[in-house]
């Protein structure tokens, strides 16, 4: 992703490969909330931190609530979610600061970063199905709209890997709300049909958390084709990804990562 702004950001996501942890969280756990020893998922964190050669202690987590909230990093949150209990409740993180790391977690919701190629300033956000609806990804852009003023033309957006339409089968309390997102009202009727179908000989929907969330910042002024949508699906590959719809609880999870090259704070 991003690669032709390699030499101004860095943008990861972690795979299930190269940690310490065992059985059901093997081996690159990065969730603490699913049972995993904490001192295991320390240790992946900071191996993974160290191959992007990132310093673990200048990152930001926030306590994530499928909301569509959005902040800005403070000094203060530098190593939460790591070091010590997370305090701020949002689903997204934008900062101009280099060498601040923007970590989102994940087990099939969609991470989105953003950057302002003008203005230097990145964002970070977590959209399961429910932020996803909130569009907090429109959000995301109005905060670093806000914070530093970007102007939406001047983004470019990457959804990373996450599940995709075919492997997320649900019921009309997901797919009802999908289908009356704002965003849907203001763009063409396709971007709604290719984001949203039914299957008669399932009897389930299908939605396409990248579709939707590519619509919801088009709608908010990012161009298309600054849009990128990485074709790995978390729940279809097992080899490289653990999955909350495969596995259950009993499984490990991924960090993605968004960050401003150069000196931090």
């Amino acid at each position: 992703m991003f690669e032709r702004f390699s030499d101004e950001i860095l943008a990861a996501f972690s795979t299930r490969e190269g940690g310490v942890s065992e059985g059901c969280y093997a081996s690159l756990n990065l969730a603490h909330n699913t049972g995993d020893d904490p001192t295991r998922v320390r240790i992946n964190f900071e191996r993974w931190c160290e191959s992007l050669g990132v310093d673990p202690h200048h990152t930001v987590m926030v306590h994530q609530v499928h909301g569509n909230r959005v902040i800005e990093a403070e000094a203060s949150l530098l190593g939460e979610g790591i070091y010590r209990e997370r305090s701020v409740d949002a689903d997204g993180i934008v900062t101009n600061q280099p060498g601040i790391a923007l970590i989102t977690s994940h087990a099939d919701c969609a991470p989105l970063y953003l950057y302002d190629s003008v203005h230097h300033a990145v964002g970070m956000t977590h959209a399961g199905w429910r932020g996803t609806v909130a569009e907090i990804a429109r959000e995301t852009v109005k905060k670093m709209a806000a914070c530093y003023g970007t102007k939406p033309q001047d983004v470019y957006a990457a959804v990373g890997p996450c599940i995709h339409a075919a492997a997320f089968a649900c019921d009309a309390d997901v797919a009802e709300p999908a289908s009356a997102m704002p965003c849907l009202s203001e763009l063409p009727a396709h971007f709604r049909e290719e984001a949203i179908y039914y299957r008669a000989s399932e009897g389930k929907y299908h939605v396409s958390l990248p579709l939707l969330n590519r619509a919801s910042l088009i709608a908010a002024g990012v161009p298309e084709p600054h849009i990128e949508i990485d074709p790995r699906c978390t729940y279809e590959r097992e080899d490289l990804y653990f999955s909350h719809r495969r596995m259950g609880k009993a499984r490990g999870g991924h960090c993605a990562l968004l960050m401003l090259r150069g000196e931090g704070r």
